[in-house]
């Protein structure tokens, strides 16, 4: 979506999918999100047809319920609303996004919610989503639903956090915070939010990789950054029993272009990929290992023992 300001803007984001079509934004990453078991991205914005009125701050997004043949055509099956977009319409925004998504068979999950991808075979992982902070009663509500997850039966869980300061390359206190509340009872932590891609790291085992940074982003025409990452996780497992996940990272920018953006991820390659890779060690001092087109930089991780 994007801004209700710029709406008509022949660059920007609904003109551009007009013109192109729903396949437009992931034509060029479908090749990964095509092939995997599950694609889980982080819908930061409001999906309505509703003439809403708007919470007050600095920029709220907002897109047509339609755009979710974008997310079906690109082979996103599951989103996440923990971020601080979800609500820009407040609460008649967000039960709208809700019911779109259930209306097209779209998996969500936030900081009310949780989700569970199942396998063929009946192997379960669960997913929990933290937004800005996980202190006090936040963290008591999320280990709660950790513990149901398990208890349902689910082999790993996967918390997705939203937090850090834009455009600061290190991760911060608050995503610190989260991660050590998190870590305990998750399998793999994932980031987003600074808009800018950080590094990855352990803590207590469990692999943590701090922000991605932008994918599909509707709300600028031009960003500040263009790099960003696409991140596969190949989680291993023995008898319903989690024993190693691998990561593989793809640097990616959000636009083909060079001077604006066209709103259509292309992988990097080359010194582009290197400079991506180079951003990440340089975040947490940990290197994520050498590019390669087919397989992306590779990390092994040993078995989570909780």
């Amino acid at each position: 979506g994007g801004e209700e300001k710029v709406r008509s803007a022949y660059r920007g984001f609904i003109r551009t999918v007009e013109r192109n079509g729903f396949e437009y934004p992931f034509r060029n990453l479908i090749i990964l999100t095509g092939k995997d078991d599950l694609t889980v991205a982080n819908l930061e914005g409001v999906l309505s047809d509703r003439d809403l009125p708007k919470v007050r701050k600095e920029f709220n997004f907002i897109g047509s319920t339609a755009y979710t043949e974008i997310l079906t055509k690109g082979s996103v099956e599951c989103v996440d609303l923990a971020n601080n977009h979800t609500r820009d319409y407040d609460k008649a925004g967000y039960e709208d996004t809700r019911k779109a998504l259930d209306e097209v068979g779209i998996a969500l999950f936030g900081t009310d919610s949780m989700a569970i991808w199942k396998s063929d075979e009946g192997l379960m992982l669960g997913f929990l989503g933290v937004y800005g902070s996980l202190s006090g009663n936040k963290a008591k509500a999320f280990t709660k639903r950790a513990e149901i997850l398990r208890s349902m039966g689910c082999a790993a869980i996967i918390t997705v956090m939203h937090a850090g300061k834009e455009y600061e390359p290190k991760p911060d206190g608050y995503q610190h915070q989260i991660v050590t509340k998190a870590a305990p009872v998750s399998s793999l932590i994932i980031g987003h939010h600074p808009h800018i891609v950080q590094g990855v790291d352990t803590v207590g085992g469990i692999p943590v990789v701090y922000s991605l940074g932008n994918c599909v982003f509707g709300g600028n025409g031009n960003p500040k950054d263009h790099d960003a990452l696409a991140v596969q996780a190949e989680l291993r497992f023995e008898e319903d029993e989690l024993t190693g996940i691998t990561l593989h990272f793809y640097p990616i920018s959000v636009t083909g272009e060079a001077n604006y953006n066209d709103y259509s991820p292309v992988f990097l390659e080359g010194k582009g990929a290197e400079r991506v890779l180079r951003k990440m060690e340089e975040s947490t001092g940990i290197s994520p290992g050498t590019y390669d087109s087919g397989t992306g930089a590779v990390m092994h991780f040993p078995k989570d023992r909780r």
